[in-house]
């Protein structure tokens, strides 16, 4: 079933350019699963959990995450952008040095 969606894109002379659309896809047993620590939880509770995410990923259950291009984007292009979110998500978290 579909967990999760969302898209990705940039700021284009004042104008947002979506680029791909992502889909996160778990088996049929994850939500019993997750249940047995997160029953009862609102969705806002989850979204602001860290430890959710990490339980969805390292969970015993299938993951499937699809990613479709929508516009176009070179290899390059696409992994100059994944370099630069990750440099500055890193950064941000006080664990990137001009080393890296």
């Amino acid at each position: 079933f579909l967990g999760g969606a969302g898209e990705r894109g940039l700021e284009i002379q004042g104008n947002f350019v979506k680029f791909t659309a992502i889909g996160v896809y778990l088996e049929g047993n994850a939500v019993p699963s997750l249940a047995v620590k997160w029953g009862g939880k609102c969705a806002g509770e989850l979204a602001e959990s860290d430890d959710f995410f990490a339980d969805v990923i390292r969970g015993p259950f299938e993951k499937f995450v699809r990613v479709t291009m929508i516009l176009p984007l070179s290899g390059n292009q696409y992994s100059e952008k994944v370099s630069e979110n990750s440099i500055a998500a890193l950064k941000s978290l006080g664990i990137y040095t001009d080393a890296e």
